[in-house]
């Protein structure tokens, strides 16, 4: 049961953070291993970045594909949630059930919620894979002025995964395994510890023990706030190894591994390089994790009212 309410709750939020994952993938792809001056001269004289802020964004998709492209990769980027976070709740649940994430002291509680953050994550990610590679590159398909990134032809969910296999195998499904597991071990952690952490305090308070979702509520935003500070580096990674092009073996055209994808983002476009997409990524995370959270936690709460 767990393991089912998080992944139903993690669905149920992935319906509003969409869009914000769309322009941040866009973001963190526009300008790819070019430096800001190099970029902007590439752009005729006058004429602005697409991408240059969540507002412009917006308008850029709006004007070139419409209401459903800020929608696009919907169905992968849901299966996602639900693969993903179904697992990763549920064995962070799990966790809590048995204790194994209490300490002795409040720092050595931090510390095992911690640990078992990053692991549910870990197992999760794991899961989850294929479907967070296809949505990244549905999100970043686009034409013309408004295209970054290498540009796959995918003509939905499905389709892409069994043209990746019938094309690569097995491991081109699996192909960005290690940046998505480092993002979402890192962003995991932060994002469970933070938010237990959180509600404990929160619980110390008598307007937060009277509403289960307002604590949870409360504890998502603080949650949210420092999963994207952690996370946004190792997001704009997994995002570049899992859209770059490939060649007939399967190998990146672009990015070996994690490191090399880090090394070359941070010589070619500096620290900017590793955040970017950082405001729609916050805009995404925070309602995210605040709705995922909170469902999930409200879940949890009619599960015991009914169930016992």
């Amino acid at each position: 049961m767990d393991f089912l309410l998080g992944g139903c709750a993690a669905t149920c939020a992935g319906v509003f953070s969409n869009p914000f994952d769309v322009i941040k993938t866009r973001q963190q792809l526009h300008g790819e291993l070019l430096a800001r001056a190099a970029t902007a001269a590439q752009r005729p004289a006058g004429v602005p970045n697409p991408y240059g802020s969540v507002i412009r964004s917006f308008r850029s998709i709006l004007r070139s594909e419409g209401v459903p492209g800020l929608q696009k990769g919907l169905v992968s980027a849901l299966a996602f949630q639900f693969a993903m976070n179904s697992v990763r709740l549920g064995i962070y649940q799990t966790a809590e059930n048995w204790e194994w994430t209490r300490g002795d002291t409040p720092a050595g509680t931090l510390a095992r919620s911690i640990v078992w953050g990053g692991l549910s994550g870990v197992v999760g990610s794991t899961v989850a894979c294929p479907f967070y590679m296809v949505k990244t590159q549905i999100q970043a398909r686009s034409h013309g002025e408004y295209a970054v990134g290498y540009q796959h032809r995918h003509a939905g969910t499905l389709g892409a995964l069994t043209g990746i296999y019938r094309a690569h195998g097995i491991r081109g499904l699996w192909r960005g395994y290690p940046g998505i597991v480092t993002r979402t071990a890192i962003g995991s952690s932060a994002q469970l510890a933070t938010f237990s952490t959180c509600k404990e305090l929160l619980a110390q308070l008598e307007w937060a023990r009277e509403s289960v979702a307002l604590t949870a509520f409360g504890a998502s935003m603080v949650s949210g706030f420092f999963t994207c500070v952690f996370m946004s580096p190792f997001d704009v990674i997994a995002t570049r190894l899992f859209n770059q092009g490939v060649d007939a073996n399967g190998r990146g055209l672009l990015y070996r591994s994690v490191l090399d994808c880090f090394t070359k983002t941070l010589r070619a476009e500096g620290l900017h390089g590793l955040y970017k997409g950082f405001v729609p990524n916050y805009w995404r995370i925070a309602p995210h994790t605040i709705l995922n959270l909170t469902i999930w936690d409200q879940f949890k709460a009619w599960r015991d009212l009914y169930y016992g």
